[in-house]
């Protein structure tokens, strides 16, 4: 199995309390009814006690002996995920310097954006192709307005959080591990794209 592939299978959600965010079941929580964590988002497993069975036997569930098994993702949140995750992408993609692009590396742009030679094998047309030639274009027109559009894009996502001294610690541990794990992204991306795969065919998985 490649890295790239390696990578991608180890990008695996866990599932976790939705009252606490623990990824432990049955009791312990601190804000769950009766002490009890609950999964609301595994449909395998009871989400009181974690078995895999149905009908009654669940020492866990709080208020009967029903094991209870959790539904799917919400679709408008992981629609919300996905279109953020390809949206951070681009971005990621604009803010890159050109001199990383892979377009660059095998001589088809100079060090300004400029097409200096024609891809003639798949791998060259591929680090050219019409998405990235988009950005590249996009890239060039707004210059250092790009700076400007990062500090906006992160004042915005400050103004819309509140501040919570309770929880404080837990929402930057939460987001700590979400930049990682966008960061784990970014490098599988960066692998694809060198092994010849397009922005465009990355744009496809990402809206998937």
């Amino acid at each position: 199995m490649s890295l790239l592939c390696e990578k991608a299978k180890n990008l695996t959600l866990t599932s976790r309390c939705m009252y606490c965010g623990s990824s432990s079941y049955g009791k312990g929580c601190r804000f769950g009814p009766k002490g009890t964590h609950f999964h609301a988002d595994d449909t395998t497993k009871c989400s009181y006690c974690s078995s895999r069975d149905f009908g009654k036997g669940c020492r866990m569930n709080p208020f009967s002996d029903l094991h209870l098994h959790g539904i799917p993702y919400n679709s408008m949140i992981s629609e919300k995920l996905k279109n953020m995750l390809r949206n951070h992408t681009l971005l990621h993609e604009l803010l890159k310097p050109l001199h990383e692009y892979n377009a660059y590396t095998l001589g088809i742009i100079d060090s300004v954006g400029r097409k200096i030679k024609e891809p003639i094998n798949e791998v060259e047309r591929a680090s050219y192709s019409p998405l990235t030639r988009t950005l590249i274009r996009v890239k060039r027109y707004l210059g250092s307005k790009l700076d400007l559009l990062t500090h906006t894009s992160l004042l915005e996502g400050s103004s819309s959080s509140t501040y919570n001294q309770v929880n404080h610690k837990q929402v930057l541990c939460v987001e700590s591990n979400i930049r990682n794990k966008i960061n784990e992204i970014y490098e599988i991306i960066e692998s694809a794209l060198k092994d010849g795969i397009t922005m465009e065919q990355i744009d496809d998985i990402l809206q998937k």
